[in-house]
């Protein structure tokens, strides 16, 4: 009773200046509140989005063992280079691997899956950058982790990955990423019909991988995918 009397005496100062300002939303008030209300929407079919194009590509992936199975039945054979696979997933195997395979027949002998983590902090410490593990023979799983204020520099970070066991040419391999377009999926509803094209512009516009993290242009490839939500 005492924290519900305190909290309400708070409550009621806090409606009568809000009921103050009501009045003042006819005299341009509805400025400030009609764009705040446009960025809101933005951001949140932004995330929306993001969090729907992620469980698409989740629901495509496969698990390290599944994918071996599947390489050895296919027989799928590795041909020299390494091959960096820029993605999210750092626990299965992405896509973007399973598709090269099967469109090309082929996998590089080397393969990394290189995925970018922001903390919450403004940096990471140096020997705290790069993780690092081998999921199967010749398939790496990388992730580096940058702080909220860092300017990532990819090249610099991967340059320490033979300290930690990867014998991959990291100089002279190709990194993969994709440029994914979003279209309408006729059999399931991922998002409002209305955030659909709203976040089809957003995605289309987005900051490319290749202009942010550094990578050389000339050893960089950008897919270009369909994704349906």
């Amino acid at each position: 009773p005492l924290a519900a009397g305190v909290a309400g005496t708070f409550l009621l100062v806090d409606l009568v200046f809000f009921a103050a300002n009501l009045l003042k939303i006819a005299d341009g008030g509805w400025v400030p509140l009609t764009f705040g209300a446009i960025v809101f929407v933005v951001m949140t079919t932004w995330h929306a989005g993001v969090d729907a194009a992620q469980q698409k590509q989740v629901s495509q992936a496969m698990t390290p063992r599944r994918f071996r199975a599947w390489l050895r039945r296919r027989k799928v054979s590795r041909v020299p280079g390494t091959a960096i696979f820029l993605t999210r997933m750092s626990e299965l195997v992405p896509p973007q691997v399973i598709e090269h395979a099967q469109q090309f027949g082929s996998l590089p002998e080397t393969i990394i899956a290189l995925t970018l983590a922001f903390e919450s902090v403004p940096r990471v410490p140096p020997d705290k950058r790069l993780e690092l593990r081998e999921v199967f023979p010749a398939f790496w799983a990388m992730t580096v982790r940058y702080g909220f204020v860092e300017v990532p520099n990819l090249p610099t970070a991967l340059r320490s990955a033979k300290l930690h066991g990867c014998p991959a040419d990291l100089a002279k391999a190709v990194f993969f990423s994709t440029r994914d377009r979003v279209i309408r999926d006729r059999q399931q509803r991922h998002l409002w019909r209305w955030q659909l094209p709203l976040f089809s512009f957003l995605f289309r516009n987005a900051v490319r991988a290749v202009d942010i993290f550094n990578l050389p242009p000339q050893n960089f490839v950008e897919l270009s995918r369909q994704i349906e939500l």
